[in-house]
């Protein structure tokens, strides 16, 4: 990564309504649980899935989950 090139807020720029929490991530929000696992075998292998699990919020939406799938090699 070029060193000179800054970040949006470093721009001043504030994206969405929402403050940013300590970290920065998706795990500052409350009620989102996130898990992850890596499998590691041999030299060769190197794979691994994340799980972002929204339900603890209580709204209307609890029934309507959106769901995304990213492959990456």
């Amino acid at each position: 990564m070029n060193t000179l090139r800054k970040r949006v807020r470093q721009l001043g720029i504030t994206p969405g309504i929402f403050p940013v929490g300590k970290w920065n991530a998706i795990t500052d929000v409350a009620g989102i649980k996130v898990g992850h696992f890596t499998l590691i075998k041999g030299n060769d292998i190197r794979t691994g899935v994340t799980a972002i699990l929204p339900h603890a919020f209580k709204t209307k939406f609890l029934r309507e989950l959106w769901l995304a799938i990213a492959s990456g090699n």
